[in-house]
Parts: structure tokens; C-alpha cells; sequence
């Protein structure tokens, strides 16, 4: 594995199984500097992670695909709206 792809897979680790909201939003913002770049940081963390998430999980139908970007987004802003509609 390169350590691109090393790097990449921790911080996307990192995010999926962060304990708090402070950790998902750290591993978040890292994910996206490694995946697209410093420059990423001067965009919205949201259109960045839908931007990270069309590279590392792409899906063959649209819908499947906002879906998608709208769960990787959710990883980085918890509680989301699962635990919203559950309180």
C-alpha cells in the first residue's frame, strides 16, 4: 500500500470511527487536505467531503451517489439528523 493510500485509509478510519463530534471534524478536515489538497481548506468542509466522497466511494446512480455524499457528510457533522429525529 502507498502512503497515500495508507494515509487516506487512516484518516477515512479516523472519521468513520471518531468518539466525539470535535474527532469527526478534525478527521474530517484531514481526510480532505489529503485527499484534495491544502488548497481544499479555503472551500466548505460540506461541498469538500461530497467532492472527497465522489473519489473514494463513486456510485453508478446519481441517487446513490447524493445519498452517499450525504452520509460521508453526516460523519463529519454529528450528531446529524438520525440523532436529531430520534431526540
Amino acid at each position: 500500500m502507498s502512503k497515500m493510500s495508507e494515509a487516506i485509509e487512516n484518516r477515512y478510519d479516523a472519521l468513520m470511527f471518531a468518539k466525539s463530534p470535535e474527532e469527526a471534524r478534525v478527521a474530517a478536515v484531514e481526510l480532505v487536505r489529503v485527499v484534495l489538497g491544502e488548497e481544499a481548506s479555503k472551500r466548505s468542509l460540506r461541498d469538500t467531503l461530497k467532492e472527497c466522497c465522489r473519489m473514494l466511494r463513486p456510485a453508478a446512480d446519481p441517487k446513490d451517489q447524493a445519498r452517499f455524499e450525504e452520509e460521508f457528510v453526516e460523519l463529519a457533522f454529528w450528531p446529524g439528523k438520525s440523532a436529531q429525529i430520534a431526540a
